[in-house]
């Protein structure tokens, strides 16, 4: 008999990978997302038949009679993939941040803890973000000091579910990622966004302070977050980061983007004022990921680039 995993944010960039894995690996999958932004039914075109998807919000906390209403019965993973996620539209819309990336875990954490439906493990998806300006590198023991509104309440997330696990056993497993990239990401993204800006004859943003940060892709992502669920300890937390060498300056990648588009850095980009506690870097370690849940990340920026935007070339020609 299969096993039941209860996917949220499924019709997102990072969830809908973790949908084509988890199908491909044989579990029999539940999707629940809210289709907000960065959601589109396009990111799981040709799935429709291979899984269980469901419209719903998260941070409505009657999560489990709907799942009866549905005729489900036992859920033996939850991976909480569901999120805001943009910085710079968190400092404008707390409130939605709040009921997607706080409620939304918490009522998740409601569900998994009663007995009733089996769970075996709670995967929350996290960020590299909640560690922002902690001495580098970063790793599972560095502290939170998360410097925007969306870092914020990740952490808080982290922090409310850390206690559930401690107080009442929460099967908790939780997964820090670096900067993901890869196809089917949201357009306003550092990649989509100046591919589409440059082929459309717009200025590419770019803040004035240099800075930088590793780039992760998302089949490598999604293979760690499938990796603690399977093999992670519960209590436990695991940096999912690229090795060194996928660290750039975001100059760095606009200007790879540029040449791969024939055109020129210097024409196309529009330098900005900084974003309000605008972290400069983001470094993160794996060993414990590497080590522990037997997770190694294996491609590199410099040989996806091209591929990534050969795709999304083709997609905004649409």
């Amino acid at each position: 008999m299969k096993e039941t995993v209860l996917l949220t944010g499924y019709a997102g960039f990072i969830g809908s990978q973790l949908l084509r894995d988890l199908i491909r690996e044989g579990y029999e999958v539940i999707g629940i997302d809210n289709f907000s932004e960065g959601s589109s039914e396009e990111n799981f075109k040709g799935l429709e038949d291979d899984f269980h998807p469901l419209e719903y919000d998260l941070a409505d906390p009657d999560i489990g009679s709907m799942l009866k209403d549905h005729n489900f019965k036992k859920i033996d993973y939850i991976i909480n993939c569901g999120a805001q996620s943009h910085v710079d539209r968190s400092f404008d819309q707390v409130g939605k941040f709040i009921d997607s990336n706080i409620k939304g875990p918490l009522n998740l954490a409601n569900l998994a803890l009663d007995p009733d439906w089996g769970v075996k493990r709670f995967v929350q998806v996290s960020t590299d973000e909640v560690f922002a300006d902690s001495p580098q590198p970063f790793h599972e023991g560095s502290i939170h000091t998360p410097q925007n509104a969306y870092a914020s309440s990740k952490s808080s997330a982290e922090l409310f579910l850390r206690n559930y696990q401690r107080a009442f056993d929460l099967p908790l497993i939780i997964t820090n990622g670096a900067n993901t990239y890869g196809e089917r990401q949201l357009e306003e993204k550092i990649i989509p966004l100046t591919i589409k800006r440059i082929m459309s004859g717009q200025k590419v943003p770019l803040y004035k302070t240099p800075a930088q940060r590793m780039w992760l892709h998302v089949e490598d992502h999604s293979s760690g977050i499938i990796n603690a669920m399977q093999f992670g300890t519960v209590g436990e937390n695991y940096c999912l980061a690229p090795e060194p060498e996928n660290e750039l300056y975001t100059e760095q990648l606009v200007f790879s983007i540029c040449k791969l588009l024939d055109k020129n850095f210097h024409d196309v980009v529009d330098l900005v004022e900084d974003r309000p506690n605008y972290d400069l870097r983001y470094f993160m370690l794996n060993e414990k990921a590497n080590h522990k849940i037997g997770w190694i990340p294996g491609k590199h920026i410099e040989e996806e680039l091209p591929k990534i935007v050969e795709y999304y070339r083709d997609k905004f020609k649409e």
